[in-house]
């Protein structure tokens, strides 16, 4: 398990308690503080969690495209002998 699975892993379930914690909020707390609380946990995990996710997709399409790269070479320096 890779290390930026784990913590897309760890977001999602902050943003899962963050979900309950804001509808917690609504129903049995009646001070404002605590539901902007749950709506900031929220919107943090789901920014670090696009964040994440953006930087995974970046590195496997420059593995891909260096790993293509490689190959081309490979076979260029084959042909040519």
């Amino acid at each position: 398990m890779s290390k930026t699975f784990f913590w897309q892993a760890v977001r999602l379930v902050v943003m899962v308690l963050a979900v309950a914690g804001i509808i917690y909020a609504l129903e049995f707390m009646h001070g404002g503080i605590a539901v902007w609380f749950w709506v900031a946990l929220l919107g943090i995990g789901f920014f670090g969690l696009l964040v994440s996710f953006r930087a995974a997709r970046r590195r496997s399409v420059r593995q891909q495209s260096f790993g293509a790269r490689r190959r081309r070479k490979s076979c260029r320096g084959a042909t040519h002998e």
